[in-house]
């Protein structure tokens, strides 16, 4: 069976029938005659909940003139227009066909291996800057991301280029109206937005802020999650006392590689996920900024092209309490 649809000046192109990708929401479908286009088409039971107000936010992305430079950007599947099925329904809309494998499989401590085989130190922060670019841009257009989830973030093997998906739930400001952004994994989440109504909630810079350190931490660790204790309580119940365990007083690193990981990353990396994961759970402005989160990763490229740093992904053994990184600028200056 054919599955087609039309822009809203009718005209028609073929998709393909079988779906690449698909979730609770939607499938998105190739279009043949158009490789660097995708179309994400949402469920039938979706459209009936909630099709109304997803065709506003779309629209309203598609044309609000500040956000239309945005349907070109490289690193963004902004949505470019609306399509329509043979009956003149709604059905989702039309975006730019990225490629690349989800940022969890980056961020795993075995899946990477298949998909990223020469993987090291530099490359992740060459993803992680690649990302941040594009975030601070979004954040001047006014545009919060509110759903760090790894799987929506696709990084390119070979390369540093990273496209965000799934913009459809951004929060944005479009056509005089806020759209909010209403889905997150609560471990995802600040603590003061733990149990709220997300979809009632307006995110902010500082929110965004906590959300991308823990995005930051896990693609460092390996997946590992920042306020994952083992034998103590949930993530969610450690965010929300801001129960840290890594640096000094957090009550003991879980050991195996993500020691040996942690130990190798430089002073400065290390000291500002320590101030916006304990400061920064109870004021918000001790978090780590995006231009800072950029100097600092910035740095530690810099100086591991230097051979200050241990490159690999997962470094064999904890780095010597003698070394000193060569008096790295990342490292305490010590008289």
């Amino acid at each position: 069976m054919s599955l087609s649809v039309r822009n809203i000046a009718g005209e028609s192109v073929q998709l393909e029938e079988v779906a690449f990708a698909r979730g609770g929401e939607a499938a998105v479908h190739a279009v043949p005659s158009f490789p660097g286009v995708a179309v994400k088409l949402y469920h039938p039971q979706v459209l009936k909940q909630r099709g109304d107000s997803l065709r506003t936010k779309i629209e309203a992305m598609a044309s609000d003139p500040l956000l239309t430079k945005l349907k070109q950007h490289p690193g963004v599947a902004w949505p470019r227009f609306s399509v329509f099925d043979e009956r003149d329904q709604w059905r989702g809309y039309a975006m730019r066909r990225a490629g690349g494998i989800r940022m969890s499989v980056l961020a795993h401590a075995m899946a990477y291996r298949e998909h990223f085989p020469n993987l090291d130190r530099p490359a992740l922060a060459g993803y992680l800057l690649n990302l941040l670019g594009t975030l601070r841009e979004l954040h001047v257009s006014g545009v919060m991301v509110g759903d760090y989830n790894p799987a929506n973030f696709l990084c390119l093997p070979g390369s540093n280029a990273v496209t965000l998906i799934d913009c459809d739930s951004w929060q944005v400001v479009a056509a005089g109206r806020t759209f909010h952004c209403p889905v997150a994994a609560p471990d995802m989440l600040p603590p003061e937005l733990l149990g709220k109504e997300l979809s009632l909630v307006r995110r902010t810079p500082e929110s965004e802020l906590f959300a991308l350190a823990i995005l930051i931490f896990k693609v460092m660790m390996l997946g590992r999650h920042p306020f994952d204790i083992i034998g103590g309580e949930s993530p969610v119940a450690n965010i929300r006392k801001g129960c840290f365990p890594y640096g000094l007083g957090g009550g003991g690193i879980p050991r195996g590689p993500w020691f040996n990981i942690w130990s190798h990353l430089p002073y400065k990396l290390k000291e500002q996920l320590v101030r916006t994961f304990r400061d920064g759970t109870r004021n918000a402005c001790e978090r780590t900024s995006v231009t800072e989160w950029i100097d600092l990763l910035s740095l530690y490229r810099r100086e591991m092209s230097r051979g200050w740093h241990d490159t690999h992904v997962k470094p064999a053994a904890p780095k010597s309490s003698q070394y000193r990184g060569s008096q790295s600028a990342s490292q305490p200056i010590l008289g």
